[in-house]
């Protein structure tokens, strides 16, 4: 993934590009009315929520992932266990016909983490319960909310999986595409303010 500076005016409000490292888009919404309304709508959206006991929820990193994202993967290694994440599949990389079955294995889950973890270790369906249909429809939802994030951001955020929403203290958001090893110290800085 090519890391890029936004360049074109964008909306009040509306993620900018800052700090831009290679293999990793970041952006931020600075205003912390907006980023608070964008964190309660990605609440909404159907995911796994793997977080450790105690953690306060105004913590709580969203991931957009697709199940066959190798960094994804490498974002669920690192941060599994040691950071409250909500993820929320959605089906970035095309060829909906493989990534579905296994986006629909882990929301029909019982337990949504291990299901989530099983996928990304083996890319096969994880066993448990069939999908209901409206689980169809809440991962059309996902990828809806997923889309209008980069179509707000206009110019300055290129879509890509995994994208993660790091809430700040001071009520801003850290907007990261892409994950790389090691990745996950730059998070708990983000998470704690630096």
């Amino acid at each position: 993934m090519q890391a890029r500076q936004a360049t074109a005016k964008t909306a009040p409000g509306a993620p900018t590009a800052i700090n831009a490292a290679p293999g990793v888009n970041t952006a931020a919404i600075d205003n912390p009315a907006i980023g608070g309304q964008v964190l309660d709508s990605l609440a909404q959206l159907e995911g796994a929520l793997d977080a450790p006991v105690g953690t306060e929820a105004r913590k709580t990193i969203t991931v957009f992932f697709d199940p066959r994202c190798p960094y994804c993967h490498q974002a669920f290694t690192e941060l599994h266990g040691k950071m409250a994440v909500r993820w929320v599949p959605v089906l970035a990389l095309g060829n909906p016909g493989e990534g579905t079955p296994l986006a629909l294995s882990v929301l029909a889950a019982y337990d949504r983490v291990d299901a989530l973890a099983r996928v990304f270790a083996t890319k096969k369906v994880a066993a448990g319960p069939a999908a209901p249909a409206e689980l169809g429809a809440k991962l059309t939802e996902n990828l809806e909310a997923f889309s209008a994030v980069f179509a707000a951001a206009g110019h300055g955020l290129k879509p890509g999986v995994p994208t993660l929403f790091v809430p700040r203290p001071d009520g801003r958001v850290v907007i990261m595409v892409g994950y790389e090893k090691g990745d996950d110290a730059r998070i708990r800085s983000i998470l704690e303010g630096a």
